[in-house]
């Protein structure tokens, strides 16, 4: 087993946090700035695997860490991909797709394949036509070279050399998201239900990551209640919560929670067992 890192890029809601123009639910803690949902798996040699790519995604490829002092040349910014992990097709997790095409030339055009359910990478190909096809003509056009990869619910692959599962979840009326399993971490988003068939693949996690955007109930997202019911299904070593709102104020929080359960913040980091292929 191999040691790979999640880094939290992004731990906020499509909103983005906090919104402005309402000076009431703004905060003062800088650990309540999050960004749009997204991630980073990052492998032992140097693998670069994005989860989504939103509308923070050159943000997030320029200075992952929240660290930047916005003067000096950032030395963490991403500069290679191996691949995109899609959750699904709604904006917050795809609209800053445009932004990797910086990445493919800073990889003298490379392409990058982006693994996802059909449907989601159907949608997203209907909608960016231009970042699909033909990599040398999308490389001397300047726009992104991308492959799309179909990844049924259930399904195992070796992605950088990583073996990753998809497992189907429910949006609730928006629809059906993916989420992952890679090795011991499984990453949860925009979910509603987790069908059983699902929670048999992620059992026994090291790492949990975990969509819970507010106390209060919300049709398309789990509310602190239901995440915890699933925090208690599948039982994982540790939870980290993503995909916040404003609501949750980081310092009203962090006392409140059980044992093993932290909330994220942006630029966090984690590590977790992978299997190599």
């Amino acid at each position: 087993m191999k040691v790979w890192e999640i880094i939290i890029t992004g731990c906020g809601t499509s909103h983005g946090n906090p919104p402005w123009g309402y000076p009431a639910l703004w905060s003062d803690d800088l650990r309540d700035r999050r960004r749009r949902s997204g991630g980073i798996l990052r492998g032992p040699r140097g693998q670069v695997v994005l989860i989504d790519v939103g509308p923070d995604l050159v943000w997030q490829l320029r200075d992952p860490f929240v660290r930047w002092d916005g003067r000096s040349y950032p030395q963490d910014s991403v500069v290679s991909c191996d691949a995109v992990l899609l959750t699904h097709d709604h904006a917050d997790h795809c609209n800053g797709i445009n932004d990797l095409r910086h990445l493919n030339r800073l990889m003298k055009g490379r392409s990058i394949p982006m693994y996802g359910h059909p449907e989601h990478l159907s949608v997203v190909e209907a909608s960016f036509p231009y970042c699909f096809g033909n990599r040398e003509e999308a490389y001397a056009l300047g726009s992104p070279a991308i492959i799309g990869m179909p990844m049924v619910s259930g399904a195992t692959s070796s992605i950088a050399g990583l073996e990753v599962t998809a497992v189907r979840m429910s949006h609730g009326p928006a629809g059906h998201t993916t989420g992952f399993r890679c090795g011991g971490l499984g990453y949860l988003t925009d979910l509603k239900q987790l069908p059983d068939e699902s929670a048999e693949r992620l059992l026994h996690l090291d790492l949990l990551v975990l969509d819970m955007l507010r106390e209060e109930p919300h049709p398309t997202h789990l509310c602190w209640a239901e995440a915890q019911e699933i925090i208690a299904r599948l039982a994982p070593r540790r939870t980290v919560l993503t995909h916040m709102g404003h609501e949750i104020r980081y310092r009203d929080w962090e006392h409140r929670l059980p044992a093993g359960v932290t909330m994220a913040v942006d630029g966090l980091r984690c590590p977790f067992t992978a299997q190599e292929a």
